[in-house]
């Protein structure tokens, strides 16, 4: 598909395994966003929990909760060490970073918002209008709780007032709810558990029911291994030549656009564009969040700089996760800021993004995925791995290993140290 069309997205693949959920979302066809969620490392977005300051860091004026299983950071200085705190996690831990949380809650229903930490009632300034403004208030006054606040986003411009009313009425009906539970339970506790990924994918594209898939192959079949082999790649082919090459460091992702000679202006113009748009598709089937530094190949042409940074722009406000383009840096490069709140892909599966190489747990998982492909033709299926795969499978991963086993009704595994890293074969045991 062009690079240059990427409508909303109208499909959802979610392939489910005892290991992990691989999530495909797809637009016109194309995968567009990819998700996903380790068992033993599930996401936490969502999670509204009873906490305990158990450090306060007045130099940053922030605050280390526990929640259930973790620590989260929050950043706001009005706690006290020791204190209960009631906190929403809003953004996944990674390797090298805490999950983030804030204090109180943010519940939604449609274009209606209710807030914990103020009170009151707010409405976005794209509702216009004295009158409706003021016949807004007035209803949501009937309704709104004394110890939160209401707001109408932007999305509330033509709702009907009392279909406003009727979802603010079901956020304070909820929010009476999580108050009465969060005083009857003892920190750290959840009151409502983090969102479920089924779930998690209606929030990301409303409409869409995603189609659920034990097998793996509607994810294979609808472009998701393919996709997912893309996003881990460190070098990335362009059409019509080229490649990009991504490299993540803690500060920021950098993508460096390499173009083949030729073509005069207009064709470098043309594929400068077209390597702009394809990094943005990287940026997001990878999940990156934070700064991302595009360095393409230097335009003296102002009007064409422009031209790219526009179209980039346009595309990221289809992305359903906050992107902005910020602009041009000093030394030429396109700054982009995407805040995303899951963990990256590169976090899950790779053991160090700045040198890609899968796992041995992503490995385990794809091995254990072509033994289920296979299984239907061999009796006794035998898979051979490297040795640090077969660690996994002895430690962390001998739950899965023995379900598996039980599911076929035989799958021992083989040490081969000839094979590669992520490489492993299925054969008959003998």
């Amino acid at each position: 598909m062009s690079a240059s069309v990427m409508p909303a997205i109208d499909r959802i693949v979610v392939d489910r395994a005892p290991w992990a959920t691989r999530v495909a979302f797809l637009s016109a066809g194309e995968v567009v966003d990819l998700w996903i969620e380790a068992a033993d490392r599930p996401s936490l977005l969502g999670g509204i929990a009873i906490g305990r300051v158990v450090a306060l860091h007045r130099e940053t004026g922030s605050a280390t909760v526990t929640v259930p299983d973790a620590e989260v950071h929050v950043a706001t200085g009005a706690l006290t060490e020791g204190a209960a705190a009631l906190v929403q996690i809003t953004r996944d831990a990674t390797s090298a970073k805490r999950p983030v949380a804030r204090l109180g809650v943010e519940l939604t229903s449609g274009p209606m918002v209710l807030t914990s930490h103020t009170t009151g009632i707010g409405l976005s300034s794209a509702i216009g209008g004295k009158a409706r403004r003021s016949a807004i208030r007035l209803a949501l006054a009937t309704v709104a709780p004394n110890d939160a606040g209401l707001l109408v986003r932007s999305s509330g411009v033509d709702v009907p007032v009392a279909d406003l009313v009727a979802d603010a009425e079901g956020l304070a009906q909820r929010w009476k709810s999580l108050s009465e539970r969060s005083a009857a339970l003892e920190p750290p506790s959840w009151i409502e558990p983090p969102t479920s990924i089924v779930t998690a994918t209606r929030i990301h594209a409303p409409g869409v029911e995603p189609e659920i898939d034990d097998t793996g192959h509607a994810f294979e079949d609808c472009g998701g291994g393919d996709a997912l082999a893309d996003a881990l790649a460190r070098r990335v082919p362009l059409d019509g030549g080229g490649e990009l090459v991504v490299d993540a460091v803690e500060a920021a992702t950098l993508i460096d656009v390499n173009l083949p000679s030729g073509g005069g202006v207009e064709g470098f113009r043309r594929a400068n564009e077209t390597a702009g748009l394809a990094a943005l598709r990287q940026i997001r089937l990878r999940g990156i969040r934070g700064t991302v530094l595009l360095d393409l190949p230097r335009m003296t042409d102002g009007a064409a700089r422009t031209r790219i940074q526009q179209q980039i722009a346009q595309r990221a406000a289809r992305d359903p996760v906050e992107t902005r383009v910020l602009g041009w840096t000093p030394g030429g490069m396109l700054e982009i800021v995407r805040e995303g709140a899951r963990r990256p892909l590169t976090d899950d599966l790779l053991t160090d993004p700045r040198e890609p190489a899968a796992s041995p747990r992503a490995a385990a998982w794809d091995a254990l995925r072509a033994v289920r492909r296979e299984a239907s033709r061999i009796a006794r299926p035998q898979l051979c791995v490297v040795p640090a795969v077969a660690a996994w499978f002895d430690g962390p991963g001998r739950p899965i290993l023995q379900s598996e086993r039980q599911r076929l009704g035989h799958l021992s595994v083989r040490v081969d140290p000839t094979l590669s890293g992520e490489t492993f074969r299925v054969e008959s045991e003998v």
